[in-house]
């Protein structure tokens, strides 16, 4: 297998769980996608380094945690600092876990086209544009406290929802 077919094909089985990742480090999803396309640039130039005899998302986490700490820097921002040990077990944890929460996620996806168009637009402006209960309760005509309670029953429902899906009895 060519090595550019092989790369391919790595890096789309990582792709989503690398963003994942990059999103825990990184609110702002510009800057994440920002991230992951260095990500994908460097891990594309240096390819012939890669180790086959490691787990591939490993190696990837491994550029995006230099990248963005290479971000917090260029921010002022000090980087929340492990050491290499508890870096290698976070690393190995997340490339564990990596399938389980690719599934969680899909049937989350699933969960949230079940939402009516008032309770998936509260969710996106929460968590997609980050805006406080109050900045939502503006923008959909309530309160802050009604947005709260309505933010706690739609957590709730998802999390049944998604549980249900994966066949989970939580």
């Amino acid at each position: 297998m060519t090595d550019k077919k092989n790369f391919t094909e790595l890096w789309l089985d990582a792709q989503h769980a690398l963003g994942g990742f990059v999103c825990v480090h990184v609110s702002d999803q510009s800057l994440a996608d920002d991230i992951i396309q260095e990500v994908a640039k460097q891990a594309t130039t240096h390819f012939d380094q890669y180790d086959h005899s490691r787990p591939f998302i490993a190696w990837l986490i491994g550029i995006a945690r230099q990248r963005i700490a290479e971000v917090y820097r260029m921010q002022g921002r000090r980087p929340i600092v492990f050491s290499s040990d508890i870096l290698e077990s976070l690393t190995d944890a997340y490339v564990e876990l990596e399938p389980e929460v690719d599934e969680r996620l899909d049937a989350l996806r699933v969960c949230m086209d079940k939402l009516n168009d008032r309770h998936r637009r509260v969710i996106e402006l929460r968590y997609a544009r980050q805006l406080s209960q109050d900045q939502i309760a503006a923008q959909v005509g309530t309160n802050g406290r009604a947005v709260n309670a309505m933010l706690f029953r739609i957590r709730t429902a998802l999390r049944e929802c998604v549980n249900k899906q994966m066949g989970d009895t939580q």
